[in-house]
This record gives C-alpha cells, sequence and structure tokens, in this order.
C-alpha cells in the first residue's frame, strides 16, 4: 500500500491535486513489460521485499502515484511513498543521509543541484553495473533513449548514479484573454516583455499584473538566471570566480526586478513556484515564466481558471538571444540501501517507455526522445504550442541553471539576497558586487 506524508501548506494546497486527466485521450499500455521475464532478468525476483521511497510534492509524482500498485502487483514488492513540499524535502532528505541509518532506498534528486554534494559523501550508489546486467536490466528497457543531456547530467567522475524522469526547461506562458483584452502582442524581446507588463498593469489600474515570478531569495535564482544568460552573463568566469557581478548580469538582474516590482505581485519578494502559478492561474497576471512542467497545473480545469486559454512561447531575446536553461529531475539509489536491487526495478518500472509516453500526454515533459516522436502523443497532444515551444528551448537551452560548484545551496542563497534587492529597487550593482565577493569566499572554503 503506498502512503503518503502530505506536508503541503497555504497556496501549495491550490496546487496539490492530481495531474490532469487525460480523459477520452488515446492511452498506451502502461505494462512496461513487467510481466515479461527472459532466461536472467524475472521483474519478480525480489518479490515480497518492501521498498521505501522519498518524493518530491511535483507533478511527476502526482503522476506516478496512481501507477505504483500496478507495479506492486506485477513485481510482488511493496512499496511505501513519502511525500514533501520541496524545501522540507530538501531538508528531510539531507537529515536521512546524515543520520546513517535511514530506511530510504530512493529518492527523487535534480543532479544540478545536489550531484556534486552527495557523490562527494558517498550517498549514492552508482548505476552503472545495474545499467549493463543481463539479470537486473529488462531486456526492454532502452536507455540510449533518453536524451543524452538528461542522462550525463546523473553522471560524474564516469559513473551514472541517477536515471532522468524529467527533461524540464522555462516558458513565458500568458492569458491569451488578457493579452487580447489589452491588444498586447506575445513579447518577442525583453524590452517587449516589459512593455507588455507595463501595459497590462496600467491599463487595469494595477488589478490584473503583469507578469508573475519567483522572488523568493534563492527559489528565484533558477528563473533569474535565465535572464543572465539572455543578456549574455553566466555563473563563473573563465578564471573560476564568479562572474555574476558583470554588466551583463546587473543589466538582467535589473529588469528581473523591475519588472516584479513595477508590474508584478505585491507578494513578489516571499513567492516561490507554488506560490507564483497560483497567482497566474487564478487570472490575477497575465503572464509567468516558470517551469514547463506546470503545463500539468495551468491547463487542469479543476483546479485553474485560465485552463484552455494560455499561450507558451521561449524566454523572450536578450543582447545574447534567448537562451532558457534545461534541468534535470531524476531518480537515484540511496547507498545505505539494503534493497538496492528491488529500487532499481521500481526505477525501471517507473521510467519505462509506456509510463514516459502516458506522463507526456499528461503534461510531463519526460526525458524519451521516443514518447516526443511517439504518434500516439503526437495524436493526443492537447498543447502543440507548448510542445513547440519545450522543443525550442531545448534546442538553444544551457545546463547551467545552478552555479557549476559543490556549494550550490550557499551561492544561491547569497544570489537570491542581490535578486530581492533589485525587487525592493535597491542599488543592483553594489548588491551583485557583494554575492559575488561572499560566492567568492564560500567557493574558496570549498575547495
Amino acid at each position: 500500500m503506498v502512503k503518503t506524508v502530505a506536508l503541503a501548506v497555504g497556496l501549495s494546497a491550490l496546487v496539490a491535486s492530481t495531474v490532469m486527466a487525460v480523459g477520452a485521450h488515446e492511452r498506451p499500455t502502461l505494462s512496461s513489460g513487467a510481466a515479461e521475464t527472459s532466461a536472467s532478468f524475472n521483474w519478480r525476483a525480489y518479490a515480497g521485499t518492501t521498498i521505501e521511497i522519498m518524493l518530491d510534492s511535483h507533478p511527476w509524482q502526482k503522476f506516478i502515484e496512481p501507477y505504483i500498485p500496478e507495479f506492486e502487483k506485477q513485481t510482488g514488492i511493496h512499496v511505501g511513498v513519502s511525500v514533501y513540499i520541496e524545501n522540507q524535502f530538501r531538508t528531510k532528505r539531507t537529515v536521512e543521509m546524515l543520520s546513517g541509518t535511514s530506511s530510504i532506498d530512493g529518492f527523487m534528486i535534480m543532479p544540478a543541484e545536489d550531484l556534486a554534494k552527495y557523490t562527494q559523501l558517498g550517498w549514492l550508489e552508482p548505476l552503472n553495473g545495474y545499467m549493463t546486467s543481463k539479470t537486473d536490466l529488462s531486456p526492454h528497457y532502452d536507455t540510449s533513449d533518453f536524451f543524452s543531456s538528461a542522462l550525463k547530467a546523473g553522471v560524474r567522475g564516469g559513473d551514472n548514479y541517477t536515471i532522468p524522469i524529467q527533461l524540464e526547461t522555462s516558458l513565458l506562458a500568458y492569458n491569451k484573454t488578457i493579452l487580447s483584452r489589452y491588444h498586447v502582442g506575445v513579447p518577442r524581446t525583453m524590452d517587449q516583455l516589459l512593455s507588455a507588463a507595463k501595459t497590462i498593469y496600467e491599463d487595469s489600474h494595477g488589478q490584473i499584473y503583469g507578469i508573475t515570478m519567483r522572488g523568493d531569495k534563492a527559489a528565484a535564482t533558477s528563473q533569474w538566471i535565465d535572464f543572465v544568460h539572455s543578456y549574455g552573463g553566466t555563473w563563473l568566469g573563465r578564471d573560476g570566480k564568479s562572474a555574476i557581478d558583470s554588466p551583463q548580469a546587473i543589466a538582467a538582474t535589473e529588469l528581473y526586478g523591475r519588472l516584479l516590482r513595477l508590474y508584478g505581485p505585491k507578494s513578489a519578494l516571499t513567492n516561490s513556484w507554488y506560490d507564483s502559478i497560483s497567482i497566474f492561474m487564478q487570472g490575477r497576471a497575465a503572464m509567468i515564466y516558470d517551469a514547463n512542467v506546470f503545463k500539468a497545473e495551468y491547463e487542469n480545469k479543476g483546479i485553474s481558471s485560465v485552463a484552455g486559454h494560455v499561450g507558451y512561447a521561449v524566454i523572450p531575446r536578450g543582447p545574447a538571444g534567448s537562451v532558457p536553461h534545461v534541468s534535470t529531475c531524476s531518480l537515484a539509489i540511496y547507498s545505505g540501501s539494503h534493497h538496492k536491487a528491488a529500487t532499481w526495478l521500481f526505477i525501471q518500472w517507473v521510467t519505462a517507455k509506456e509510463i514516459d509516453l502516458q506522463a507526456l500526454i499528461d503534461g510531463i515533459p519526460v526525458a524519451r526522445s521516443s514518447a516526443w516522436d511517439s504518434p500516439v502523443f503526437k495524436r493526443n497532444d492537447s498543447s502543440p504550442q507548448w510542445t513547440q515551444a519545450t522543443l525550442a528551448s531545448y534546442k538553444s537551452a544551457t545546463p547551467l541553471w545552478n552555479p557549476p560548484v559543490v556549494s550550490v545551496s550557499q551561492c544561491r542563497d547569497v544570489v537570491g539576497g542581490a535578486i530581492v534587492a533589485a525587487i525592493l529597487g535597491k542599488n543592483v550593482p553594489e548588491a551583485l558586487g557583494r554575492a559575488a565577493t561572499q560566492m567568492n569566499a564560500i567557493l574558496a572554503s570549498s575547495q
């Protein structure tokens, strides 16, 4: 039986719902080959085992939980699932690892955030052996089908530590009805983005926010960095030191702060993703820049008042072009697990081609190319504009959405402080200069 610990509070309750129902959409077979065996591989090899999986409260988690009983039935493996909202998830996962006695067997992880730290501390089980074993790898499981960037995200020191569940980028989503009402075109450049937000906010007398984005310190950095890259900036210079105080980064940060300060929600300083998407889904903001995975929420008529009225576009062009990020959300096995092989079977099952195809139909941007190419998906694609914008973003995206360092969290925290300063209208060059100095001190101490 699946056990879920739900700790979502406040506005997060609005988005703590099941993914969009496919309804009359054509559904692929979800056996994942689990009913089949070969001379050396057997899905029921660990029947009777109980594994514990820790998941982030996330659209993919909401998609996969209803299917876990199928996995249990077909493999005989019992699955306990604990779910926490994002900040609590990261804290709880770290506490579990530090204890050295955790009962957790597997968990979600974003390699760009935690791979360097977790491998350094020895908390992740290398998967190379499982991925080549005739005994442990289903003959129907195709690792070559994953986008190479998604699979490589989990590689460190020649070892693969994660299997991708989705390949995420960020898009500009917009309320078609609002843009039409105020005679505003879809922004294609950063100047047009600023102008569109200004027009809608002022012409609605502040009743409709021009745009909503993350503003809550470290949470904002994953979206802010796309503005920086589009202006020609980056996290680190060639000397390995912080480059967040470059002229390009300053210009991008000033724009990000101006958009939220002048035309965004009054709560921008404390808005993380769940707050921001809630504002957009309530029809209180004309545009939002955030992860493409939230299409599943925007288009869910059960919780979103804008479902069916949302358009999607790549990030507006800056001086360096449209440069979004691409990030990978993955699954990993805890090195201290007593049920590693059974957990590997679970990871295989929930990332199989059939499962990923259904996830994509339900709005999850999966990491398997076969799902995107599938005639079944193309026949059931309810948001082709989202698909086009997502695939276009994949082509121009950078994987450097987080600083490429071990001390990711500390660096994000200090940069988040500078973003807050920009939203407050403070001196951005000074704020980023201080953040760069702090970031360099962190880098020096972690070497």
